[in-house]
């Protein structure tokens, strides 16, 4: 009993109902008492096996809360956990997550352009190039075990619960949705920011502020039509943000000084500012972060085990492509300024150094890119406002799913809601606020994934972070 219900599973309880029964007594003597006592240690280990087979195979849901308080851990089988989840229907495949992932991370090469200015032209590819694999390749290998493990909505919220339970969970539900509510709340911003390039659009107080609602409820509407419907977009929409930079370095190659003229060394020169690590490193940290968010989504994926790896290797190849080189090309065309980069000056590189058409084709693709962020982000956050709702966190109403749509239309409208509000606040204080809450809920989704790893060794994960010599392998 010990070894079959200890810390792998240290609050199964037996489930009698799939287990041997014990035959029928032929007298109901003494002998026959003695008899069925002397059984029970038996038929207690046979129905605990058979739970323990379930267990692997199953998944913990954040609406246990009361079994967990009282010490058990049902479980349940990804099929059966599907046909229960209220409405959420698996329709993605891993083309599907692909577009969702990328506008979860990246949305095209809009806002590295700070870290250039902050750390320089050398330092910014170099971090480029290594970051998507020393910070984004744990983050999204994380994210495929956990989600092809627990494919439920919620994403850090049900891995969460299911490592620590409750409190934990709460908190983390918690820390989520002020992130998501803050970086949400960023991307009606950028959009009337991008559309200030056009003369004709240059708008302010009011009018910018309505403008942003409108985005607001165009991305809403999209939304409530349902999942798939929003990764088809995401794919649209991420063609259309990575064609301007395509052009830029179809543009550009030709015009491309020898590498000694504008790639320089790591180190500042005499006469230009110290590097600004901070600055620097927040800034790419924030543009190769995201991909957990996905997780959200894993009982709407056809095989998590399957999609959720492919998906996040490719999405990280082509975010590296999508940094690299148009980067690579516009600090080479722009060298001599490359220090003075702030957000925006892709559009700047592109109208001095090609023409202005190309500068309103990434202008364009700049709101763009806002518009599939918001689409993404609200789509991942209305499944963690669910998982949140099952806890307690919010109201419960917010936990129901629209069955013809499987959406959770009623998260999704109280988020969009509440993004009203938010989107009235500056700029810089939604980024500081967003990245501070994002830091404690992955730091938390990594150490329920080591956690599980530890109590959980023989469940079965159809994905496994392929590591022979590490902690997550003992």
């Amino acid at each position: 009993k010990n070894l079959v219900c200890g810390r792998s599973a240290p609050c199964l309880k037996p489930k009698h109902s799939g287990a041997a029964r014990p035959r029928k007594n032929l007298d109901d003597g003494p002998s026959s008492s003695i008899m069925q006592q002397r059984l029970m240690p038996v038929q207690h280990l046979a129905s605990s096996l058979l739970s323990r087979r379930q267990m692997i195979k199953g998944s913990h849901s954040a609406e246990c809360e009361a079994d967990d308080e009282a010490g058990s851990v049902p479980s349940i089988s990804p099929a059966s956990f599907r046909a229960s989840t209220t409405g959420l229907k698996p329709t993605l495949s891993w083309h599907q997550l692909v577009g969702v992932t990328f506008f979860a991370v990246c949305g095209g090469d809009y806002g590295l352009e700070d870290s250039v200015g902050a750390g320089g032209a050398a330092l910014t590819l170099l971090g480029v190039l290594l970051l998507p694999w020393f910070w984004s390749l744990p983050i999204a290998l994380m994210t495929a075990e956990l989600a092809s493990t627990i494919p439920e909505a919620g994403g850090c919220v049900v891995w969460v619960h299911r490592a620590f339970g409750p409190f934990l969970a709460q908190q983390n539900a918690v820390w989520n949705l002020v992130s998501n509510t803050f970086d949400n709340a960023l991307y009606p911003v950028m959009f009337v920011d991008y559309l200030a390039w056009f003369p004709a659009l240059r708008v302010a107080n009011s009018v910018r502020y309505f403008t942003s609602l409108l985005m607001l409820a165009s991305v809403t509407a999209l939304n409530l039509l349902g999942v798939d419907v929003v990764a088809s977009a995401s794919n649209i929409f991420a063609l259309l943000v990575i064609s301007p930079f395509v052009a830029l370095v179809l543009a550009g190659l030709p015009k491309l000084p020898a590498a000694e003229a504008w790639l320089g060394d790591i180190e500042p020169a005499d006469g230009e500012p110290p590097i600004r690590w901070g600055a620097f490193l927040s800034v790419l940290l924030w543009n190769t972060s995201g991909y957990d968010s996905v997780g959200a989504l894993a009982a709407e994926v056809r095989t998590p085990g399957v999609d959720f790896p492919i998906a996040m290797i490719v999405t990280i190849v082509l975010v590296t492509i999508v940094y690299l080189l148009p980067l690579a090309v516009a600090v080479a065309l722009d060298a001599s300024q490359t220090r003075m980069w702030s957000d925006g000056h892709f559009v700047r590189v592109a109208a001095e150094h090609i023409g202005d058409w190309l500068a309103a084709w990434i202008t364009v693709g700049g709101a763009l890119s806002a518009v599939g962020l918001l689409n993404t982000l609200l789509c991942t956050s209305a499944r963690i406002a669910v998982s949140a709702a099952r806890l307690r966190v919010l109201p419960s109403a917010l936990a129901s799913v629209h069955e013809p749509s499987g959406t959770p239309r009623r998260a999704t409208v109280a988020l969009s809601l509440v993004l009203a509000v938010a989107c009235a606040l500056p700029f810089s204080q939604l980024v500081s606020i967003s990245m501070l809450f994002y830091g404690a809920t992955t730091f938390t989704e990594f150490l329920a994934l080591l956690w599980l790893r530890e109590r959980e060794p023989a469940t079965i994960r159809p994905f496994r972070i392929p590591l022979d010599r590490s902690i997550l392998c003992r």
